[in-house]
């Protein structure tokens, strides 16, 4: 019986520390303790109260640690921010028209990167490419002229990482590697082999919006904005004169984006020689203000959007998305059906974690707990006749 192995990832957001700790008994991976603290200190870029920083990780990691009965000591990083960047690596082998075997893979992945003083690098296979024209998952098998591989290589600002470092530094907790969620989102949809080939994901972030295009199942188009939901919480505190707290409560929980069936909200006020005062706003009032700045930020999104966006299929994630109804509003304003991307209900978090705003872990989750795509027991042992190739010319590298 293999000896039970823990593992962590935590997840350093603007909005939220999460942290999740997973087993993998006789492999089988299992999610066994879950933590999730506000971020205090850190706006996702800088951080502007060092003690705050570490105490809100720490409260996400000691909740984790409280259920699986297991101390932390090492992890995973996972950075959802502008400080990563994505770029595509191609490199190539001539074959002569030979059949492709394990050897040939594995000189391609054998890749070296020139080194970079700014920046972490990581490197992902996304494809193969056959004679600079076909796309394949798995080449083993077939006959060439050559065979190329293309990488994504995942660059972290070293300044992030440094920062990071020296504060887990303190928490005495040894950082294994860096993820970054773009392409553990990415490496996940793949994974999951989801019938639709071109898709748009969006994650709807407290500060930030992650935009993910993938067309005939290659990334096309990367791109961070500078935007979230937070700006919807600051608007309602501005124009109700409430708490954020409060706002955030109002955004998610209870204003729905399409039912009018409670027309007046109670919004509690300061209070006054101990009385609790609280004035009756209309709903429809409170739900202008929502759905003013999410179409601000909608319109900015399709801007962006290559003009072929209407025959993609969107998926959203993130905190955002979590507004009540968020779907019809979409559908109704942008004429286009939308799906959530959540962690399935077995996945091991609790049912009042379990939304869309844990994917983002949850695909680091997922990756780690596959066998590496870059080892050889990856790669099916297949032949040329079980090979499943996608037709399609290769779409310009970024």
């Amino acid at each position: 019986m293999q000896e039970k192995q823990f593992k962590s990832i935590i997840e350093i957001g603007s909005f939220s520390i999460k942290t999740i700790i997973f087993s993998n008994e006789n492999d089988a991976p299992k999610i066994v303790g879950v933590g999730k603290s506000n971020t205090q200190g850190f706006d996702g870029n800088v951080v502007s109260s060092f003690d705050d920083f570490i105490d809100s990780i720490k409260k996400s990691v000691v909740q984790a640690e409280k259920q699986s009965n297991f101390i932390i000591k090492d992890c995973f990083i996972l950075l959802a921010n502008k400080s990563i960047k994505i770029n595509k690596f191609k490199n190539s082998l001539i074959l002569d028209d030979s059949i492709i075997e394990k050897n040939d893979i594995r000189k391609l992945s054998k890749i070296k990167l020139k080194p970079q003083k700014d920046f972490l690098q990581n490197i992902h296979t996304s494809h193969y490419q056959i004679n600079d024209d076909l796309i394949t998952d798995n080449p083993i098998g077939l006959s060439c002229k050559k065979v190329s591989r293309i990488s994504l290589i995942s660059m972290i600002d070293k300044k992030q990482v440094d920062l990071i470092e020296n504060i887990f530094q303190k928490l005495q907790i040894k950082i294994i590697n860096f993820m970054d969620s773009t392409t553990s989102y990415f490496l996940y949809l793949k994974g999951k082999q989801l019938s639709k080939k071109n898709l748009i994901l969006i994650d709807f972030g407290f500060n930030h919006i992650n935009i993910l295009i993938i067309k005939n199942k290659q990334i096309s188009f990367i791109r961070t904005l500078p935007i979230g939901c937070r700006l919807i919480s600051d608007d309602l505190v501005k124009m109700l004169n409430i708490s954020f707290d409060f706002a955030e409560k109002l955004k998610i929980s209870t204003i729905d984006l399409y039912d009018d069936r409670n027309p007046t909200i109670e919004i509690p006020v300061w209070e006054e020689f101990g009385n609790n005062i609280k004035n009756k706003i209309e709903h429809n009032y409170i739900k202008k203000i929502i759905t003013s700045r999410l179409d601000e930020i909608f319109n900015t999104i399709f801007k962006i959007l290559p003009q072929d966006k209407n025959f993609y299929s969107y998926l959203f994630t993130g905190g955002g998305s979590q507004i009540k109804n968020f779907q019809l509003y979409f559908r109704s304003k942008y004429g286009h059906e939308i799906q959530f991307l959540e962690p399935p209900g077995s996945s091991g978090i609790p049912k009042v974690l379990n939304d869309s705003s844990f994917m983002s872990i949850y695909c680091a989750f997922y990756l780690q707990t596959q066998i590496n795509p870059d080892k050889d027991d990856f790669l099916k042992k297949i032949d040329s006749f079980s090979n499943k190739i996608w037709y399609k010319r290769f779409v310009d590298l970024l």
